[in-house]
């Protein structure tokens, strides 16, 4: 009796992203373009679909920092990752001291497969007492069509404000990046771990390797099996060394989770949270 051909599992997409974890020159705006292009070809050759930068990789964070390092958005160094972007078919989020009429701003660019820009954020909860005095603040949290997923942005010290996920998740984030450089310490991770799962979105957390740094790492929002039993929503973390890090997110379980399961906006109730002095949640 003939039988029937056993069914195939349907593969679940998965989106591919890379973290670059390695140092780079200091204020040497040739070197870090060099250096990350190098970086973007050695992870689009292991399958990235998308790789991220530490924070402010043109100078490397140096600190303090040198305004006159701002470079323009649409100047050499950003078009060499644009080109690189265009011909690997590779989507890159590069990190930068932009120039800005007011004062330079910590940038985020999320450019597409085609060396397009997608996204710019710049850093909102700029160090205003301290590194990032002379920085000009973003002023807001959009998002990005990147493969069908909605990208949006936390750079650094946005993390620490549950606002800066709530945004997000009210314009449909369902990965956040969130580039860095900083110490890494548990209540970092922990930080990152309710943004995900108070938001039911995914976070790629990319920083600068060192002693006490490092820990590049992934967060799923989805933390109980379909039996009720508990997940750990840690997907990846690196060490302290300098490494590529590959983190892998499956779309299809991010999706049934977000259609399926009460948190992000489904339970809300605005009305329930203004204040005397008008703020709106």
């Amino acid at each position: 009796m003939a039988t029937s051909p056993r069914a195939t599992p349907r593969r679940r997409p998965l989106l591919k992203v890379t973290g670059v974890q390695h140092f780079t020159p200091l204020n040497d705006l040739e070197g870090t373009l060099a250096l990350g292009v190098a970086a973007v070809r050695e992870a689009a050759a292991a399958g990235a679909d998308l790789v991220v930068f530490p924070e402010m990789w043109s100078t490397g964070y140096a600190l303090p920092i040198d305004i006159t390092q701002a470079t323009p958005v649409d100047g050499p160094w950003v078009e060499g990752f644009a080109d690189t972007a265009a011909t690997l078919g590779v989507g890159i989020a590069i990190t930068l001291l932009a120039e800005h009429p007011g004062g330079p701003t910590n940038t985020t660019l999320v450019l597409g497969r085609r060396g397009e820009l997608l996204l710019r954020h710049d850093k909102v909860h700029t160090l205003r007492n301290d590194a990032e005095a002379e920085l000009t603040p973003g002023s807001g949290f959009e998002t990005c069509l990147f493969d069908g997923v909605r990208i949006g942005v936390m750079t650094c010290f946005d993390r620490e404000f549950p606002e800066s996920g709530r945004e997000l998740m009210l314009a449909g984030a369902e990965l956040v990046l969130v580039p860095n450089a900083t110490a890494w310490t548990p209540v970092r991770a922990h930080q990152l771990e309710a943004r995900a799962f108070e938001n039911m979105m995914a976070i790629a957390s990319v920083n600068y390797p060192g002693d006490g740094w490092g820990q590049s790492s992934a967060y799923s929002p989805v933390v109980f099996d379909a039996d009720g039993r508990p997940l750990d929503p840690l997907l990846a973390r690196a060490d302290a060394r300098p490494q590529l890090v590959p983190f892998r997110f499956d779309l299809e379980a991010l999706r049934d989770w977000r259609a399926r399961e009460g948190w992000g906006p489904h339970h809300r109730r605005p009305d329930a949270y203004r204040r005397l002095r008008g703020e709106q949640a």
